[in-house]
């Protein structure tokens, strides 16, 4: 996924003049109070589920305040600055500074707008909520208290500096460098994004280190045609540390960041062992190939396009106001991407060529040669984060006789950060993960005693409680598996329905049944546009409506359950089509009815017995399916229901399969598939969650 986000609106209020445009219109509201800003992809409105986030925050005063107000951040910088505003019916633009604007438009008492750049639209949109209360500017928890490297030092900056690998590719980075004799580390970052980072160079280098960001083959001015293949990575990563660690006024000593698929970058190149390799502290490293992108468990996963249209050329393109969501319903997928406009896109059918876990997959997968890896390991994710990879990785190398030493650090956020993610989450939800990785390389690049090789090795958010915990190693041993069984009457359609989810082994009917239509699929609930695909959105209305799904809830808690671990779930299902798909959600219930996504998983029919090959069903055949449901760490609280949801799609997080058995990417035919869940005493089905004794 792109690693990329923020938005591009700054500076701070700096005039009045508010109430006053809001008088021309006495019935529509003012703006004197305080307002919770939320933030959409795209400068229009497009059909599907749109994500609007929470993430800022505006006050404004009234006409005898000699303060106008400010639309903000929740971490408090300024998002516009406002310098006048105009009002027309129910129309308001807020202009600002630096040639920026809102325009809105009232409906009720939200106020709704485009951001605009030289009056032209920028691709965003805000949202003004009204509070009740004013809010509370969100500081950064400091997790690994201790100290760190200061910034001392005066720095220069050189934008292109060549490397050339061994088979005479030549690379561009960007170097910052502290002025002084060093020697010092070298922090790298290899990229496919953004090359020319003056924030992070400026951090690295004013605090005692050469940060170096490579840009790969075949972005911007570095050789290579085809972005993607990856095939050149372990060995380029390999140059690249050993190049670094000679750079003037280095020490010999480097480690390696590097957000999503630069994560994946930092461990092809730690797979190569190079011998200056000092340590890693990626964040959000993307999972091997067959586990995210650009297939979940291999089944496809078409939102990606956004990805392979964002990357189809040497520099990132924009892909805002692509119409995705409604691209995505066309057949067939393998040219998508045409279908939105990008043209044609290598990456995207190299990754259509391979829809079994063959050897391509397994040569572009860091878990294939982990064991290789000896540099210390420190990893940074969030429960809500669709990377996968920092899981994944951790318990890949925890296998491994000897293996180097791994920290793992889970918090609340999602794969761009804490702001994508519904809900509040108290005082300790948002960290600097740049500290956290200064402390790390403070010790294994500079030599420091500063205790990161000796402290418990795992740091976990607890959702519920909200408090941060430390463990002495992940999986926690503590863990108890704890199924609850599906069971109902034989009408678990909707949540309307009597399905039940227990701890009792299941009773009464011993089956439930739906119909699974390809052309009308179970949604999933995702903006096309975000590139997140791995959100608490509430599910309340689907789970309602939708009778192509089956749904099971629990009786309200009467004790708080922990459940901190991977979870997985187990059904036996029939189908009478010759290859299928099985879906199952787990969500929390609160008091109020609301139901939000805690995870999911799949099970493609085809890849039953393997990945790595194919064996569709015979009609009407009661099949076992082990479910992957991912991990979290999260209380459930009294008063609250676990919820589980079975159905046979959930799109477009996941492609449609067909029911055909034939190529579910480039077919354009699909047949209608009847489908059964069963649960008796023969065929428990069910979810099993690691659950905490507290």
């Amino acid at each position: 996924m792109n690693a990329f986000s923020g938005l591009s609106l700054v500076g701070a209020v700096a005039a009045a003049g508010i109430a006053s445009a809001c008088a021309a219109r006495h019935d529509r509201p003012g703006l004197a109070g305080d307002w919770d800003a939320y933030v959409a992809d795209g400068s229009t409105a497009r059909p599907g589920f749109e994500g609007w986030r929470r993430m800022g925050f505006a006050h404004f005063a009234s006409s005898d305040s000699g303060f106008a107000g400010s639309i903000r951040r929740r971490t408090g910088e300024p998002m516009l600055a406002v310098t006048m505003v105009d009002g027309e019916k129910d129309s308001v633009v807020l202009n600002g500074e630096n040639n920026q604007s809102l325009k809105g438009t009232w409906s009720g008492d939200t106020l709704t707008g485009v951001v605009l750049a030289g009056g032209k639209p920028s691709g965003r949109r805000i949202r003004l909520v009204r509070r009740s209360s004013p809010f509370t500017v969100e500081k950064q928890y400091e997790l690994w208290p201790g100290a760190v490297s200061d910034s001392q030092y005066a720095i220069t900056e050189d934008t292109a500096v060549f490397m050339k690998t061994r088979d005479g590719a030549r690379l561009v980075s960007y170097i910052a460098r502290p002025v002084g004799n060093g020697p010092f580390g070298v922090v790298l970052q290899r990229t496919p994004y953004t090359r020319i980072l003056h924030p992070a160079g400026r951090y690295w280098a004013s605090r005692g280190y050469i940060f170096v960001a490579q840009h790969v083959r075949g972005r911007d001015i570095s050789d290579g045609k085809d972005f993607g293949d990856y095939d050149t990575d372990v060995n380029d990563g390999y140059d690249a540390v050993e190049w670094a660690a000679k750079l003037p006024g280095a020490n010999g000593k480097v480690g390696l960041i590097g957000h999503s698929d630069e994560g994946r970058l930092a461990w092809y190149a730690a797979v190569s062992a190079p011998p200056h390799l000092a340590a890693i502290a990626p964040s959000a490293a993307t999972g091997d190939p067959w586990r995210i992108v650009p297939y979940e468990d291999m089944v496809f996963s078409p939102i990606n396009v956004a990805w392979a249209c964002l990357m189809r050329a040497r520099t990132l393109q924009n892909i805002n106001d692509l119409d995705i969501g409604a691209a995505l319903i066309h057949l067939p997928l393998s040219d998508l991407p045409q279908q939105l406009g990008c043209g044609d896109v290598p990456l995207w059918d190299r990754w259509i060529e391979h829809p079994t876990l063959d050897a391509y997959w397994r040569a572009h997968a860091v878990t294939t040669n982990i064991a290789k890896v000896r540099a210390p390991v420190l990893q940074i994710s969030g429960w809500y984060d669709d990377s996968r990879g920092p899981i994944d990785y951790t318990n890949a190398l925890n296998k491994v006789p000897g293996h180097p030493f791994v920290r793992l650090v889970m918090g609340p956020g999602a794969h761009k950060g804490v702001d994508y993610v519904a809900g509040e989450f108290g005082p300790q939800s948002r960290v600097d993960t740049r500290r956290l990785q200064l402390r790390w390389f403070d010790h294994y690049l500079l030599g420091k005693d500063n205790g990161v090789d000796k402290e418990q090795p795992v740091d976990i958010f607890v959702f519920g409680d909200n408090t941060w915990r430390k463990e002495a190693a992940w999986p926690l041993a503590r863990a108890v598996a704890t199924a609850w069984y599906v069971s109902s009457g034989g009408n678990a359609n909707t949540s309307g329905g009597d399905g039940v989810l227990d701890t009792i082994p299941p009773s009464g009917a011993p089956v439930d049944t739906f119909t699974y239509d390809p052309a009308k699929p179970t949604p999933y609930l995702i903006d096309s546009r975000e590139l997140e695909t791995s959100l608490n959105e509430d599910f309340t209305a689907l789970n309602a409506s939708r009778r192509d799904a089956l749904v099971f809830t629990s009786k309200p808690l009467t004790k708080p359950i922990e459940v901190t671990g991977q979870m997985s779930a187990t059904l036996w299902a029939a189908s009478d089509a010759k290859d299928t798909d099985w879906n199952v959600m787990l969500l929390d219930v609160f008091p109020d009815g609301h139901a939000e996504r805690v995870q999911d998983g799949i099970a493609r029919a085809r890849f039953r017995k393997g990945y790595d090959k194919e064996v569709m069903l015979t009609p009407g055949s009661v099949e076992q399916y082990d479910i992957d449901l991912w991990f979290t760490s999260r209380v459930f609280t009294p008063g609250h229901r676990l919820r589980v949801s079975v159905s046979s799609a959930l799109f477009p997080k996941y492609d449609r399969n067909l029911n055909t058995g034939g190529n579910n990417e480039r077919d354009t035919t699909f047949v209608v598939a009847h489908q059964r869940l069963v649960h008796d005493a023969a065929h428990p089905s069910h979810v099993t969650l690691p659950v905490i004794p507290r």
